[in-house]
């Protein structure tokens, strides 16, 4: 199979995502294993062959711009799966360390929001608080309506409680000591 016969600039993609993750794709057989048991793949998202085949191909804006990093839940199955034992999380983190760098725009608005008020819900409660943290995301999105009829079929069905939004979380000794690591190794770097 050739490989890399594009640009140096697009060369430069697969020598940085070797470089930041330490997976070997030029070891990578395309069998499949990994998309077939991805949760997220599917015709929109083409899943982790489609992107380390995008890589290999020297198909640098259509990688950076490939929706299946962004969505990643980091499950390990794909790792589980290869028989090179390709670490799909650590392309994904890499690839995000370099569209950040190049300034690309995430393939889904908003996520950088919702991450960040996701994490600031695990750290303040020790967990994520699900319906406030949607609502939030919603008001700050200015699209304060888009669950609403989701949200008042789940409250009329009993699955939901619209007073667990009010009820104030606790905090967790255990999650804060993890942030504060966090935090320490960031200001390491820096």
């Amino acid at each position: 199979m050739l490989r890399l016969k594009g640009r140096v600039e697009e060369q430069s993609l697969l020598e940085q995502v070797l470089e930041r993750s330490g997976q070997n794709l030029l070891r990578c057989l395309q069998c499949g294993k990994c998309s077939g048991s991805c949760p997220i793949s599917s015709a929109a998202v083409g899943g982790p062959r489609r992107l380390i085949a995008r890589i290999l191909g020297g198909m640098q804006e259509e990688a950076l711009r490939d929706p299946t990093w962004w969505y990643c839940v980091s499950c390990g199955t794909c790792a589980g799966r290869c028989p090179v034992e390709i670490n799909m999380y650590a392309v994904s983190t890499a690839l995000c360390e370099i569209a950040a760098a190049r300034g690309i725009e995430a393939s889904e608005p908003g996520i950088h929001l919702f991450e960040d008020l996701f994490l600031k819900s695990v750290k303040k409660n020790g967990r994520v608080r699900e319906l406030r943290t949607v609502l939030e995301y919603n008001l700050r999105s200015l699209r304060p309506f888009t669950d609403a009829l989701i949200g008042a079929r789940l409250a009329l069905k009993g699955n939901i409680s619209p007073a667990a939004v009010l009820r104030p979380g606790r905090r967790d000794r255990q999650v804060t000591r993890i942030f504060e690591k966090i935090r320490q190794k960031q200001g390491q770097k820096a």
